[in-house]
């Protein structure tokens, strides 16, 4: 478990006076198994140990809930545990009984964002009328979920902390990458067997599509112009994309039409 001076901020560290509240069960679950600096017990802090664990209880959810919330808007390092336990509705001997440190807390709670995009987008467009349409709708409805207040939010503090947290930054964009693709290649699939697409790889393509639906409106959206992310902005810049990727892939009717699934 890492040093409870993990957690800092306008919350400060946790002191010795926190634990004097805490059962002493919840001592025991939150890993906190010795108070002692050099032999003897510290005023300000508790000694590093090789191990820290997460404790679950009746209110894990709830302060999860809290912290993701003060962790979007604050984000990591403008998070404090005052900030968090009023979110939570806790109080700070119930946050620091679930979660010694702030950097699993962190995590847990990006965790738990990231896990929530799985269900959180709904392709919804007419595959029976073909490309020409379809496309445009496709990446209509990609642009539209990808500058959503709440899936932006989650992006701005994924490429903010990526130096602090490599893998979980990482994790997001595969995750948002893997589900929208998912999503789009089985029409790209459909479309090239019927003959109104030549494509030779559908999962580059699916990938091409996905980028072309953010390219040119999360960053501005993220950057404070929200005209960007306007249902007329998504409409016309879609229709551009989609005008770009069927010139590209318009069917060839001197060959066999066909396809290559790549592997992601």
């Amino acid at each position: 478990m890492q040093d409870i001076s993990g957690w800092t901020g306008r919350g400060g560290m946790m002191s010795l006076r926190h634990y004097r509240h805490l059962p002493g069960n919840l001592i025991a679950q939150s890993g906190i198994v010795s108070c002692q600096h050099g032999g003897s017990t510290s005023g300000s802090g508790f000694k590093t140990m090789k191990t820290q664990t997460v404790s679950q209880g009746r209110k894990f959810r709830q302060v999860v809930g809290g912290a993701t919330a003060v962790f979007l808007r604050d984000g990591f390092a403008g998070a404090s545990v005052d900030d968090i336990a009023r979110e939570a509705g806790v109080s700070k001997a119930t946050l620091y009984s679930y979660f010694p440190d702030k950097t699993l807390m962190f995590q847990e709670a990006m965790r738990a964002e990231i896990a929530r995009l799985e269900d959180s987008f709904a392709l919804d467009i007419d595959i029976a009328a073909g490309p020409d349409r379809g496309v445009m709708q496709m990446l209509a409805r990609m642009a539209a979920w990808l500058v959503d207040p709440l899936h932006l939010g989650l992006y701005r503090v994924m490429v903010a902390e990526a130096p602090r947290f490599g893998p979980l930054s990482a994790d997001f964009h595969a995750t948002v990458a893997r589900i929208l693709c998912d999503r789009i290649q089985p029409c790209l699939d459909r479309w090239v067997d019927v003959g109104l697409l030549s494509i030779d790889d559908t999962d580059l393509a699916a990938a091409q599509l996905v980028a072309l639906a953010g390219a040119s409106l999360r960053d501005p959206v993220l950057l404070g112009q929200p005209r960007a992310g306007t249902d007329a902005v998504i409409r016309e810049t879609s229709a551009q994309a989609a005008d770009l990727f069927l010139r590209a892939f318009a069917p060839v009717r001197h060959h066999t039409m066909g396809r290559r699934s790549g592997t992601r």
